[in-house]
């Protein structure tokens, strides 16, 4: 590794906290009765008030959001606005599917860099009860006779995961074991992070109502942790689940990512803006990638933005501490570790999305959170953030710790 690449200079992008919600079932959980804009504000305004940082001095607010009516602009701005941001910071939204708020980080760097901006938030959010379930993330308007003359790759951004998830699994020989293995992996590191007190330290709890807002006498409940997680998961209880997708196939809902409510937040400035205020950064965006790959196999894409990011940086897999992948599914996940040659024991230390959970919008800002949390506990120096993304594409991000 070259030491450049750990080389402090003014002029670097920063992250002066970066903090989530608890992830949770989605209908069921106990975020479920919250909007998307309500976790937004919670996320945003625990974040500042944890990091005891000024919001006068934010720019500008990035969020990455998926499922919203709207583009979630709106609602996004709602929320902004409520936790009491000045007139000046400006608020727009993104959507590069489950990579969207990973992405607002890449923007909001680039951002900084250009000095467009000196402080700057990038977000994520979504609420899978409220907005997913009409649609299951396919478009209700699509002009058919424009699709049926479109080449397969083109139609092929309109598959359900889950088939893209038997197609990774079928042409690359991952067993329905060797998945179920995996997704108990999750939950059990999941589990262990939890009991430990680990993820308490990226978590901002909530209040968060647990009635209907019609309902004469709102309660409410204080959830702190994901609720996703089962610590019993064994392989025999995960291989008695029927696949979901294809009769015959082998992703199940226990092996994929879960259906989830949360949002996050990310603060990044230069190193000479947090120098002169006096604030000390917690790590570094030193770069990211986005890489194509074929629509109907877009599981893979983590396995082609590594090496995209890796080798611009001169970088090797062998100098990353931590890789936090996250696991769309088992399927993609085993691929991607198995064709990049990573260690497992350095892939999602304190498991993923089939055991947290996968709030489209708010998952790359999650894993950021989770990613620096790792490196400070385990006093190393840099991780790769990566992800999948639908329409054929993957994310790789790579952050450095501060000490």
């Amino acid at each position: 590794m070259s030491a450049s690449i750990l080389k402090k200079s003014g002029s670097d992008i920063v992250i002066l906290a970066a903090q989530r919600t608890p992830l949770t079932r989605s209908v069921k959980g106990g975020l479920a009765k919250l909007y998307p804009e309500e976790l937004l504000y919670e996320v945003l305004r625990g974040t500042l008030e944890k990091s005891n940082i000024d919001p006068n001095l934010v720019d500008d607010v990035l969020i990455g959001t998926v499922l919203q009516t709207l583009g979630g602009q709106k609602a996004s701005a709602l929320a902004v606005k409520k936790v009491g941001f000045p007139v000046k910071t400006t608020i727009n939204t993104i959507n590069r599917q489950c990579a969207s708020s990973a992405q607002a980080v890449t923007y909001q760097a680039g951002s900084l860099n250009s000095g467009e901006n000196q402080f700057v938030i990038a977000a994520g959010v979504e609420s899978m009860t409220h907005d997913y379930f009409p649609h299951r993330g396919i478009p209700v308007r699509i002009n058919q006779a424009f699709k049926s003359d479109a080449s397969d790759e083109a139609q092929n951004v309109l598959m359900p995961m889950g088939i893209t998830s038997e197609n990774v699994a079928s042409k690359y020989g991952i067993s329905r074991l060797d998945q179920d293995k995996f997704a108990v992996e999750s939950h059990l590191k999941a589990a262990k992070a939890t009991e430990s007190g680990h993820f308490a330290k990226e978590i901002i709890p909530i209040s968060a109502r647990v009635t209907e807002l019609e309902d004469p006498n709102i309660q409410y409940k204080l959830i702190a942790q994901d609720d996703g997680i089962r610590a019993n998961s064994t392989v025999e209880r995960l291989s008695s689940l029927k696949p979901v997708f294809t009769e015959d196939g082998t992703t199940t809902a226990g092996n994929s990512s879960q259906i989830s409510d949360g949002a996050s937040a990310v603060f990044l400035t230069t190193r000479d803006n947090a120098t002169k205020l006096g604030i000390k950064p917690i790590a570094r965006f030193i770069g990211s990638a986005v890489a194509g790959v074929p629509s109907a196999f877009m599981g893979i894409g983590p396995s082609e933005a590594i090496p995209q990011l890796l080798n611009r940086l001169k970088l090797s897999t062998s100098d990353i501490d931590i890789f936090e992948l996250n696991e769309a599914f088992a399927s993609q996940s085993i691929y991607c570790i198995e064709k990049l040659g990573l260690d497992y024991d350095k892939v999602n230390p304190y498991g993923g999305a089939i055991a947290l959970g996968h709030p489209l919008g708010a998952t790359g800002g999650r894993i950021v959170a989770t990613l620096i949390n790792g490196l400070k506990s385990q006093n190393k120096q840099l991780g790769v953030l990566s992800m999948c993304t639908s329409t054929g594409q993957g994310y790789a991000g790579l952050i450095a710790n501060e000490d």
